[in-house]
């Protein structure tokens, strides 16, 4: 157990990263431009191990441009058919002026993305393409990738949320069948000049995967803060009283947050976040049944996380006709996660729940660990 809080502890909480792809698909060939989470890509390149931003200068990204180019090209998967895969042709790198992340005043950061073009030839023999992309690929931290895919004039783009080492097959051959004409010259997508197209939708199971991945297995703080309310008693009665007022809680957050009515800085919701963890692992050690202190404080800490929540789905950029979709499918992974993290406490503890020792061996020791993984959370977090 003190394993596993130190590794807690060690890893980062809840960090997430967002890359804007830009996919031009044509018959002949599959281009993609990176708008790349520049804070986040240095802080990988650089070995940082916390959520600390990274501030450089141009001239000192410019000397890390080829290891910025490498790394995207070595985890950038792309394969045709049952044939080996093939590393991406890099162009317009690095760029001649770099727009670079600032920090306007303290704990106010405006990050800055880095734009990097890989291209790759498409014989007309293939069948089947298969893409996946494995940047900021690490325990503790979410990548999430928006891949729009442009298939040429007069075609609806279509826009896919997916994660890290996530796969996306594409039939070729049902590609040129609905391509309808000839596809427009090699450009960046989204340049000067080029309008996009309305974006289809994403389908309801993909924020339902985004919500359950961001509880488990990413959302480290928040297992904990579910696990600190399971801790609180083994009834099921004061268990639902939890997490009923902490669902409704964070649902009224989340969705307000993402229809811009209101929000907080991430810098104020981390540290409370953290702080949570602390107070509800804390308060299990001198209580063994809910008061109504408890319902509360786990509804005012569900507002909380409603807005660490908000920040997965705001930062995707959500067309207005796809947010009601987006909000309901996206809570709805959430609850899973957190109904899965119950299970596997209750799978966990069941057997024993009732011994005579499960109190100071097993309850007492594990809410100590929680409250000290959210009290260095807090400050921590406090620091950056």
């Amino acid at each position: 157990m003190l394993c596993l809080w130190l590794g807690l502890i060690s890893a980062s909480a809840h960090t997430a990263s967002l890359t804007r792809v830009d996919a031009l698909l044509t018959t002949n060939s599959l281009t993609l431009t990176f708008q790349l989470n520049q804070p986040d890509l240095l802080q990988f390149l650089n070995a940082r191990t916390n959520d600390a931003v990274v501030l450089m200068t141009a001239a000192e990204v410019r000397t890390l441009a080829p290891r910025i180019a490498d790394y995207v090209q070595t985890r950038v998967r792309f394969a045709l058919d049952t044939n080996a895969p093939v590393r991406g042709v890099l162009s317009n790198w690095p760029p001649t002026q770099f727009t670079l992340t600032r920090e306007e005043r303290p704990g106010e950061v405006v990050p800055a993305p880095l734009p990097l073009t890989l291209r790759w030839e498409i014989p007309p023999t293939a069948k089947q393409l298969e893409l996946s992309i494995s940047l900021f690929d690490t325990v503790g931290f979410a990548a999430l990738f928006e891949v729009l895919f442009h298939r040429g004039q007069g075609i609806p783009p279509v826009l896919q949320l997916v994660q890290s080492r996530q796969a996306m097959v594409i039939d070729l051959d049902a590609f040129q069948e609905d391509s309808r004409g000839t596809p427009p010259p090699p450009v960046p997508p989204g340049a000067s000049g080029a309008p996009l197209a309305p974006v289809r939708g994403n389908s309801a199971w993909q924020f339902i995967e985004l919500g359950f991945t961001h509880i488990l297995p990413k959302g480290l703080d928040h297992i904990l803060f579910v696990l600190g309310l399971f801790l609180l008693s083994p009834k099921l009665k004061p268990l639902l009283w939890q997490v009923t007022a902490f669902t409704l809680a964070h649902s009224i957050t989340l969705a307000l947050a993402v229809l811009g009515i209101f929000a907080l800085p991430g810098r104020v919701v981390e540290p409370l976040i953290a702080l949570s963890i602390a107070v509800v692992a804390i308060e299990n050690l001198f209580r063994s049944e809910v008061s109504p202190w408890r319902w509360v404080a786990v509804f005012g800490f569900g507002l909380i996380h409603g807005l660490g929540f908000a920040g997965v789905l705001s930062e995707v950029g959500l067309p207005r006709e796809q947010i009601g979709v987006a909000l309901l499918t996206f809570n709805i992974g959430v609850e899973l996660g957190q109904l899965a993290v119950i299970a596997f406490a209750w799978a966990a503890t069941k057997w024993c729940e009732d011994r005579v020792w499960y109190g100071p061996w097993v309850r007492r020791p594990a809410c100590l660990l929680i409250a000290l993984a959210g009290v260095v959370w807090t400050v921590e977090r406090l620091m950056q």
